[in-house]
């Protein structure tokens, strides 16, 4: 392709209450699984975040602390197959980066075998802290599976040619980031779950957990300038974005 494309793949859907996501939420909440692709006119691909492992296609039983969710996850739908449903092969994208490490943002990287992976480092030492292993905030058999890691500080070009941004979005995890895709249309900003929704982001709402909530309420009036100056943002899990826009079935360019 000879312009920078960023494709929106859905990988599942997860259904929690409301309450699980934000403070003095009600009713139920539907959590679309996104994963995304880029592709740079040089002919790299870059995947992020990978959604899902195949298991929880079958169960949640990989993840006994994640019982708040119900998955709605069918084969077909993990990251390699919507990979390949743009006619890529999931062994030839180069990069991944993760937004974060929990389940639903890096649990298909086995699917992606030959990428390079792009983390901040802060992220990819806690994911590795015996404490939150074992309370199940983190499954490092998801995401430590031999790939080639790069441990990034603070704002990342990915190309350097200013096209593909990392921008740390810390508070929901230690090292959580965001990416800027500049297109040709205008610059896009891949909130992952730094924000969940635009609701959630027009109140500044935060969840009931987190690692700083402090950090999280600054990342977001962040985001909020960078809306301010022009940039779209897609949100982490917002169904209404997703299925009111059609944005599963779109090429972004």
């Amino acid at each position: 392709m000879d312009k920078l494309t960023l494709i929106p793949l859905e990988c599942g859907r997860l259904t929690t209450d409301r309450s699980t996501i934000v403070s003095g939420g009600d009713g139920s909440a539907t959590l679309p699984v996104p994963c995304w692709l880029v592709i740079h006119p040089n002919g790299q691909k870059l995947v992020f975040d990978t959604g899902m492992h195949v298991s929880v296609q079958e169960s949640m039983d990989r993840y006994p602390g994640m019982g708040m969710f119900t998955a709605d996850y069918s084969p077909g739908e993990e990251v390699s197959s919507q990979i390949e449903s743009v006619q890529i092969d999931s062994a030839d994208i180069d990069i991944i980066v993760f937004s974060h490490l929990h389940y639903d943002h890096c649990g298909g990287t086995n699917l992606i075998p030959n990428a390079r992976i792009i983390v901040q480092e802060a992220e990819w030492q806690a994911g590795h802290k015996d404490k939150l292993v074992e309370a199940g905030v983190y499954t490092p058999d998801d995401f430590d599976l031999g790939h080639d890691i790069v441990e990034i500080k603070g704002e990342h070009d990915i190309f350097g040619d200013g096209s593909v941004w990392c921008l740390p979005t810390p508070g929901h995890t230690a090292g959580h980031q965001s990416l800027r895709v500049n297109l040709e249309s205008g610059p896009v900003v891949l909130t992952a779950d730094c924000v969940y929704d635009r609701q959630i982001f027009d109140s500044m709402s935060l969840p009931p957990f987190g690692y700083n909530k402090e950090l999280q309420l600054a990342s977001m009036k962040y985001l909020k300038y960078l809306e301010d100056t022009g940039c779209t943002l897609y949100f982490g899990h917002d169904v209404a974005q997703w299925d009111g826009t059609g944005l599963h079935k779109s090429f972004i360019r």
